[in-house]
Order: structure tokens, then C-alpha cells, then sequence
């Protein structure tokens, strides 16, 4: 059976045996988690090493026997472990996918261009071999690891702390004039040298710990440049304590650069020197905290936990576990535990890799959106597609085809279960349910009557109070003004001298009747405007033009004082009738249609109001209807952030829906309201369909006319 198996996985029993490659090397590598003792198997070609067990080491040991049964005897007879052949031959076959064997076929080449295809996300340029320079320049730098040093560090970071929040005002005003070109190009320059002294910071506790730095240099993340530093030797080290301190000496040093001169900048006068501590404290501060303390990406903050737990490999690891439980869970497949560990680090593990998957899926989906506008639209579209098929898609195609190849193991009760489960989502996405469409707004009384002088007065008397009910022609206030007085005396006397001079006229025996005609018509013209002039002292009486009661009086209103016309002074509301002006998506306004039945909810009443779509406007709003309705005002409105505030030009499209209905009270002159309006129904997946498409239209350029 073991000759079947073996021929099967393509290494053969059969001479010649495939013989191990005769660079490899093999050394200690400590203890594992389970305290089993573990090795490590070195490729010194490709500078990568491979994590193995007892089983493994002793198969290794026994490899020259050429058959699968007899290293399996051999192992048993000189250990207390029991394998398999099976086991011998799955070690050889994964020996051969890693290329170990002297049988093994290399990989094919592939061309300029798949590479490129490949690699663009990631690439590596090897720019110094620093080893030389490391080992000289390490005795000036050995003051740096004592103890005394790092806390005279800690110290250093809670004062510059402390001293850069007594100063906060001066840490933003510095921040906002980083947003000058100037700025951008000092964080920049800060960026290098930080990163610069981050890479030392990991080549220098690596050449303390004797490991050899191959090469540092400069690796581009989607065209974006990183400095690294090659310490992938670190794997000889037996202590795993040491791999953690090169891991975390990067971080580290980063941490110690904020630290120092976040101190110096509280203290330093204004100038240069006081900028270029700013922007190395912050650069150092931010990128090492938000970036390389990660440990979901393939940064420090991943080898520090790795080294920590002294669990290598620690992604592909944890992914062994996460998929295991989702083969468990969904498709009832009983597959081994991928490692011997306790039940709370299977379950850690388990956590950990899923959270990296929708970490990694959040950053390759933004990796990809920068892609897109970084070139042209069709090569952005074509790069977006690559790295979404890339690292999204086609691990999960993988997982898919290898639940096809055990489609035997799956336990149908099971997968059925989920299978209902997602019909059931499904329905629920995909079946138009809701008919509502909400929106916000404010509503007012159906009668407004907003009270204003016509022109400058003086108060004689304020006749009503807020919240008074008044009737229809009830004065409200009594003013007066000198211009309209004046003119009307001045055309009453005006209108008795031409009166007289007509009277005069007619005893005169030249011209007289002539005379007394002009006389006539100038009294007829004075007394037109004396007319006029009492009409307009009419207009200061303020009266209710209806029914209503008395709001927003303004309380400084007191007798003697001026008021000016465009000073409201009270607004009377009356009747029951209301109307709303709420304000509704591009999406919401397609399903709406004149006559709908709306739900009104004012703000802080339990009690709602009914009425109905009377217009619904074509053209979205380019203005808020009210101040209240802004979110820098308390209302639920976001304004455009690149428009003044005072043109009130909301930052999303909406359009105004006008509802109008009949109430139990009077109602205020304004209020916020949320409105439910019954329109079409619509699922909440077509929504999601229809903004995808629409995104594609809109980006690709096949939505435009032409």
C-alpha cells in the first residue's frame, strides 16, 4: 500500500529513491508550545527555513533507508513514536512541493509580463549589503540597549506627553500647517529619516545578536516606496526571546526617536529645529502606533506576536484553524487539529484569522480603489480587477475546490441547515418587503403670518403676549413714525391754502376762473395725498390677518424703543392644516409618487400626523429650507464641507417632498420632523445592485451620452 501511495504522490518506492538536497542544513530550533523538541530545516539557496517536528526530524535522520515502510520501522525501533508509511510518504510529498528533494522539478519560468502582473503589489530592491558597517558601528551604539538608557526613554516620553498636552493649541496649529506644500514635503523628509532609523534599529539588535543583515533596501508597496532590512536569518536563533527583540527593535527604535524628540520639541524656541522635531515625534508617533504595531499584515507588529507566542508561522497557522472550523460548522467535515494546543489557543488562533481575512480583505479593497485612481480609468479598472481576483477571490475559489475534491466528507443535514439559513437571507435581501421612505424635515402650521413693520417706527405698545389666541383684525402692536405724521400735516395744510387760494380766485376779474381750476386740482392732489399718507399710518396699527395664536414674540419688544422693518417682531399661526417640507435620497424619490400617505413624527411628541405627498420637487435642493435642519444647528443634515456654511448646500443629493395633512392643535411656527412616506416597494438588495451599477457606470464612462 505504501509503494501505491508514494507512486500516487509522484516521489515512487521504486529506485532511485529521491534523495534529500545536499545543501540543506539542520539546526536546534528550541522547544515547541507542547514542549516537543523542534528544528530547523534550512535552505540556504533561497534563504528560507522550514519549521519541523520530532516525527519529521527523525524521518530526516533515518531518509537513506528509501522506503517508507522501513524509515517508519526505523523510527519506531529507535524512538517511543509510532508513524505510519502513510505518514512518510505525506513528508515526502511535502518536501517535494518545497522543492527539497533532488527529484524535484523546478518551477516553470514565467514571462516579464506575468511577473510583473504578480509582483507589482509587492517588489524588493536590494540597494546596500551593510554588514561591514553593522559590526564597526555597533560598539558606539551598545549605550543605547542598557537599561539605564531606556529608562531615562520612558521618563522622556510621559514628560514630552505631558508637556505636548499643556500645548495643545500650538500641536494643532502645527498639524493644520502641515497641510501647506511646505509641510507635506518636511513630513516627508521626516518619513525617511524616521524609517530609515527604524531599519537600523532592527540591522543593529540583529548584528548584536549575531545574526547576519543580508542586504537592506527599498521595497515598493503598489508603487509606494518602504525601506526594509533583510534579517531573515534570525531563524537559527534558538531562543525565540531573541527573534522577539530584533522583531520589535524597529518599533522600538521609532518609539524611542517620539519619545526624545517629542521632549525636545516642548522645550526648543520656535524655528527650524523646532519644526524638524515636530515632524519626526509625529511621523514616529503615528506610522510606528497605526502601520508597523499591526499584526495582521506581514509587518513588525505580526513577528513580535509571532515571536511572542513562539508560534511560527503564525497566519498560515491560524488559518489551518479557521478553516478547519468553518468545514466543521458549515459542512460538517471532521478534520484533525492542524496543531497540539489548548483549547483557549484554538480558539485564539481561530479569532485571529478571521480577523486578518477582513483586515486583509478591508486593505486589499482600499489597495485596489488606489490603484484605480493612481492611472488612467481602464488600466485603474483592469489593476482593481487583478487585486480583487488576487487576494479576494481566488482564496476563496481554492477553499471552494477543495470542498469539491471532499464533497464525500460533507454531512448534508448540516450544509442543508446553512442552506435554509441563506434562502432565508436571501428573502430577506431580496424580496421587496418595505414600502416606507424616510425622511427629514420641519414642519409648520398651514396659516403663517410673520408680523414686520413697514418701515423704522417707534413702539407705542405691545398688545399681546406669546402664546395668546387672537381673532382676525385684533391689533397686536401700536406704532408710530415721524415721516408719515409729518406728510400727512404737511398735505392737510397745503390742501387748506389751495382750497383758499380756489376761493380767492374766483372775485379776481383777469384770469380769475383759470386760477381757480389750478387751485382745485392742487387741493384735490393734497388731499389724494393726505389720503395716502393716512393709509400708511394705517399700515402701524399691526393686526391679525386670521385666527391664531401669537409665537416667537420677541421679548425686547418694549414701549419707546425703534424697530426696524426687517426685525420679525411676533409670527401669528393659525388653523390646524399643516405642511412638511422633508427632504428624501435620489433612490427615495424615484419610489415616491403625489398622493402617497405620510407618517409625520415631530421631534420630542408622541403623537404622530397624517397627511399626504402634495409635489414632489424634479430638481435636487441646492439650499437647506431651514437652519434647523443642519447638522451644525442640532439637525440631521451634514453640509457640504467645501461650500460656506452659510449657504447651507447639503452634502449628499436630496430632493423636497412637500406633504400636507389636517391636525387636532395648532401647531409651532417650526419644527424637525421625521417623515415615513408609503411608496413603492423595494428590496435592500436592489438597492446595493442598483449603487454598484451606477458606481460602474459612472467610473468606467459607458453611462455617458455619445
Amino acid at each position: 500500500m505504501s509503494d501505491a501511495a508514494l507512486a500516487a504522490a509522484g516521489v515512487g518506492a521504486a529506485p532511485p529513491w529521491p534523495a534529500l538536497r545536499d545543501e540543506l542544513k539542520i539546526h536546534a530550533a528550541g522547544r515547541n508550545r507542547d514542549g516537543s523538541p523542534a528544528w530547523h530545516l534550512s535552505d540556504p539557496v533561497r534563504n528560507q527555513f522550514f519549521r519541523v517536528g520530532w516525527l519529521e526530524f527523525e524521518m530526516l535522520q533515518h531518509w537513506g533507508l528509501a522506503d517508507p515502510a522501513r524509515i517508519a520501522e526505523a523510527v519506531a525501533e529507535t524512538t517511543t513514536l509510532q508513524p505510519e508509511p502513510e505518514d512518510v510518504v505525506e513528508f515526502a510529498m511535502f518536501l517535494k512541493q518545497q522543492q527539497l528533494l533532488r527529484s524535484a522539478q523546478p518551477k516553470r519560468a514565467t514571462s516579464t509580463g506575468h511577473w510583473l502582473l504578480q509582483n507589482y503589489l509587492f517588489i524588493r530592491i536590494p540597494l546596500v549589503r551593510p554588514e561591514r558597517f553593522l559590526r564597526k558601528a555597533l560598539p558606539y551604539v551598545q549605550w543605547m540597549f542598557t537599561t539605564r538608557f531606556l529608562i531615562a526613554t520612558l521618563i522622556a516620553a510621559v514628560l514630552g506627553l505631558i508637556f505636548a498636552g499643556r500645548q495643545w493649541d500650538v500641536v494643532q496649529a502645527n498639524l493644520r500647517g502641515a497641510l501647506s506644500w511646505e509641510g507635506v514635503f518636511a513630513f516627508a523628509g521626516a518619513l525617511v529619516f524616521s524609517k530609515c532609523w527604524h531599519e537600523f534599529g532592527h540591522a543593529f539588535v540583529a548584528t548584536k545578536h549575531g545574526v547576519r543583515v543580508g542586504h537592506m533596501g527599498v521595497a515598493l508597496l503598489v508603487m509606494w516606496p518602504m525601506a526594509y532590512t533583510d534579517t531573515g536569518e534570525s531563524w537559527k536563533l534558538e531562543r525565540s526571546e531573541r527573534r522577539l527583540a530584533i522583531a520589535s527593535a524597529g518599533v522600538g527604535a521609532e518609539l524611542v526617536l517620539a519619545a526624545w524628540c517629542t521632549l525636545l520639541w516642548s522645550f526648543a524656541p520656535d524655528g527650524n529645529f523646532r519644526n524638524a522635531l515636530f515632524f519626526l515625534g509625529t511621523t514616529a508617533w503615528v506610522l510606528t502606533l497605526a502601520v508597523n504595531a499591526s499584526p495582521f499584515m506581514r509587518f513588525d507588529g505580526y513577528f513580535i506576536l509571532a515571536d511572542a507566542l513562539d508560534y511560527p508561522g503564525l497566519h498560515e497557522r491560524a488559518g489551518r484553524w479557521a478553516k478547519r472550523w468553518v468545514r466543521g460548522t458549515f459542512l460538517g467535515m471532521d478534520d484533525p487539529r492542524p496543531d497540539a494546543v489548548s483549547r483557549p489557543f484554538a480558539a485564539f488562533l481561530t479569532g485571529f484569522a478571521f480577523t486578518t481575512w477582513l483586515y486583509r480583505l478591508t486593505l486589499f479593497v482600499g489597495i485596489a480603489v488606489v490603484v484605480y485612481h493612481a492611472f488612467f480609468k481602464a488600466m485603474g479598472l483592469i489593476l482593481f480587477l487583478v487585486e480583487i481576483m488576487t487576494f479576494v477571490v481566488k482564496p476563496m475559489q481554492q477553499e471552494v475546490r477543495v470542498w469539491w475534491h471532499r464533497r464525500a466528507e460533507i454531512r448534508w443535514p448540516v450544509l442543508r441547515r446553512w442552506l435554509a439559513v441563506l434562502g432565508v437571507a436571501a428573502l430577506v435581501l431580496l424580496v421587496p418587503w418595505s414600502a416606507t421612505v424616510h425622511g427629514e424635515g420641519v414642519v409648520e402650521a398651514g396659516f403663517e403670518q410673520p408680523v414686520f413693520t413697514p418701515y423704522p417706527a417707534l413702539m407705542e405698545k405691545v398688545l399681546v403676549h406669546n402664546g395668546e389666541t387672537v381673532k382676525a383684525g385684533q391689533a397686536l402692536f401700536e406704532l408710530s413714525a415721524p415721516a408719515p405724521q409729518d406728510d400727512d400735516a404737511k398735505a392737510a395744510a397745503l390742501r387748506s391754502a389751495y382750497e383758499s387760494a380756489a376761493r380767492g380766485a374766483s372775485s379776481l376779474d383777469r384770469d380769475g376762473v383759470a386760477k381757480q381750476v389750478v387751485a382745485d386740482r392742487m387741493a384735490d392732489q393734497y388731499s389724494a395725498q393726505r389720503l395716502a399718507s393716512a393709509a400708511e399710518l394705517h399700515r402701524l396699527r399691526l393686526v391679525a390677518s386670521s385666527d391664531g395664536v401669537v409665537r416667537d414674540l420677541d421679548e425686547t419688544l418694549l414701549n419707546g424703543s425703534w424697530i426696524s422693518p426687517g426685525a420679525r417682531m411676533a409670527t401669528v399661526v393659525g388653523g390646524t392644516r399643516w405642511r412638511v417640507e422633508a427632504l428624501v435620497s435620489e433612490a427615495d424619490r424615484a419610489r415616491l409618487a403625489l398622493g402617497n400617505d405620510a407618517t409625520v413624527y415631530p421631534q420630542g411628541s408622541s403623537t404622530p400626523l397624517h397627511g399626504k405627498v402634495v409635489s414632489v420637487d424634479n430638481g435636487a435642493l441646492e439650499h437647506l429650507p431651514s437652519l434647523a435642519l443642519a447638522k451644525t444647528h442640532g439637525g440631521p443634515i451634514n453640509l457640504n464641507p467645501t461650500a460656506p456654511a452659510k449657504e447651507l448646500r447639503p452634502a449628499n443629493v436630496l430632493y423636497r417632498v412637500r406633504v400636507e395633512g389636517e391636525g387636532t392643535a395648532t401647531l409651532p411656527a417650526e419644527q424637525l420632523v421625521s417623515v415615513h412616506i408609503t411608496g413603492t416597494r423595494e428590496s435592500l438588495g436592489r438597492r446595493w445592485i442598483d449603487s454598484a451599477l451606477l458606481i460602474l457606470l459612472q467610473q468606467t464612462g459607458l453611462g455617458k451620452d455619445g
